[in-house]
């Protein structure tokens, strides 16, 4: 598949910062550790890891790691405990035969269908290993979230190619509340996103009226 124009992917940079901070948050919350000894020697499972930058850091902190996307546009290479598979998720899901402690879908569901979302939540918990956790950040589904993310980030801010998101596959919490209690899973923890275009930079907000994480274990 085609590469992706690398200025594209800086948006999802800028929010490694902040996707490290709120795993931070809810590990010390949920397991009373830092987040640097909870990933010391933790099975990753990175669904949509666009260049495998974000995913190499939790290797670094001693994780076996494994990434996959639909689009060749990795910046790492394979190594030891570490490796990147260009699949789309049903191909790996057909072919996997490992568990996972902890699965990141970071800015992944959204671009997923109703059918697809159906085909891997049904999957998640056959691939996780006891005590998983799942850490995910995604777009809410309303006019503003529509507005800000498809008017101003695409089409005026230029942040992502246009057509990047289809707004009617944007997912409210409690839709994804939903999903993970169909397939007896239980979401935890959501919390909004905030997006600053002059500083370029994300924070943890209490409003998840567009961008939020959500954290769902087994």
């Amino acid at each position: 598949m085609k590469k992706i124009d690398q200025r594209y992917y800086e948006p999802l940079e800028q929010m490694m910062a902040i996707r490290h901070n709120y795993m931070a948050k809810v590990i010390q919350n949920e397991f009373g550790i830092s987040i640097y000894d909870f990933f010391l020697g933790k099975k990753v499972l990175d669904l949509g890891c666009g260049t495998g930058k974000f995913l190499h850091g939790y290797h670094e902190l001693g994780s076996d790691c494994v990434g996959v996307d639909i689009t060749n546009n990795f910046f790492i290479k394979n190594k030891e405990k570490f490796r990147l598979s260009n699949l789309d998720f049903n191909h790996f899901l057909k072919k996997n035969r490992l568990k996972f402690d902890v699965i990141f879908l970071f800015e992944f569901l959204e671009h997923l269908t109703q059918k697809q979302r159906k085909i891997l939540f049904n999957n998640l918990r056959k691939i996780m290993n006891s005590n998983g956790v799942i850490f995910i950040s995604t777009l809410n589904r309303n006019p503003i979230s529509k507005f800000f993310s498809i008017n101003i980030a695409e089409n005026f801010l230029k942040l992502l190619p246009k057509d990047t998101h289809d707004p009617e596959l944007f997912l409210k919490p409690s839709e994804l509340e939903n999903l993970a209690k169909k397939n007896n899973l239980s979401l935890k923890n959501t919390q909004g996103i905030s997006y600053n275009p002059l500083l370029k930079s994300f924070r943890l907000s209490n409003i998840d009226l567009i961008n939020y994480f959500a954290t769902i274990s087994n």
